[in-house]
């Protein structure tokens, strides 16, 4: 009963890879690392910013999906900073990595950043980047059981695929607000690893809006609402909503997916580094059949 259920979640997961591929890792990590999807926030507020993260699906004592970060971003003119009004632009550079791990598919993600920081007034400070995207995509044939013996992507020798494409953000932002707007996937393209279309998943352009204020109430406790709006492979208009609440030594808080999912996290900084976790909640069962659970370390200059 057991192997069976194996197999039965396994034929789920490649047939509904399409759907998720290239739109969950953003889910995961945005909250701890929003570079990920608007370059324009490389280096707006830290002079160095470093985070790694893993989110790990869990079902029927098992790990069907697995998706882990690794991001870098850094101001070479940083030190001559004192605030917005005091230096007319800033440069932020940065490099990001997301690797998406779902049965027989094994996704890497590699973003390379550039962002340019225009202080409008001493507190506010418009920021615009862009992004180059590298996007690799492999088939572990040997994991897989095809109803079809014949299928193509077996077939193939070439069960590898790359995609180079691109994307820009914008935002604005003071000490307790940030407006952000971001493109991603410019140009869409197909994985391709045969001549059939079979053996073929496309990407899509992904659009990010979203927004948060802080509301702070003395030296131990703050609110911060938080809201991005965007699309899917599936659906034009999705959202997640949050709300945080910090408090004087750690912070917690809980959102909202439209997919009808339900996040819980925890934030922990400790001498420049944020420890978190956040626990993804399906309120249907069609949420990949099990709980997700994300940890992530990042420091901070």
């Amino acid at each position: 009963m057991r192997c069976f259920r194996h197999s039965i979640l396994i034929f789920l997961l490649v047939f509904s890879y399409k759907a998720k591929t290239q739109e969950f890792p953003y889910h995961y990590f945005s909250h701890t690392a929003p570079v990920i999807s608007n370059p324009s926030l490389v280096a707006a507020q830290t002079s160095l910013d470093v985070q790694v993260g893993a989110y790990n699906l869990w079902a029927g004592g098992f790990k069907p999906v697995s998706d882990y970060l690794a991001s870098f971003s850094y101001s070479p003119d940083a030190m001559n900073r004192r605030g917005y009004g005091r230096q007319s632009t800033r440069v932020g550079l940065g490099i990001t990595l997301l690797n998406e791990k779902i049965g027989p598919f094994n996704q890497y993600i590699l973003q390379l950043m550039y962002a340019y920081h225009i202080p409008l007034t001493r507190e506010i400070q418009l920021s615009l980047g862009v992004c180059g995207i590298i996007e690799n995509l492999n088939i572990d044939v040997n994991s897989l059981s095809p109803l079809q013996p014949d299928d193509p992507r077996l077939l193939t020798g070439n069960n590898r695929s790359f995609l180079f494409d691109g994307g820009f953000g914008a935002s604005i932002l003071s000490e307790n607000w940030v407006v952000g707007l971001s493109l991603l996937n410019l140009a869409p393209g197909t994985f391709r690893f045969s001549e059939e279309p079979a053996a073929e998943f496309s990407s899509f352009r992904k659009l990010f809006l979203s927004g948060s204020y802080f509301l702070g109430f003395g030296q131990n406790f703050g609110i911060q609402p938080h809201i991005t709006l965007r699309n899917s492979n599936l659906k034009w208009l999705n959202y997640d909503a949050s709300l945080k609440f910090d408090l004087q030594y750690f912070h917690v808080g809980a959102g909202f997916r439209s997919e009808s999912s339900l996040f819980l996290f925890l934030n922990v900084p400790f001498e420049g580094f944020t420890f978190s976790y956040t626990s993804e909640n399906p309120l249907n069962a069609n949420h990949m059949m099990g709980n997700g659970h994300t940890f992530s370390v990042g420091w901070k200059l």
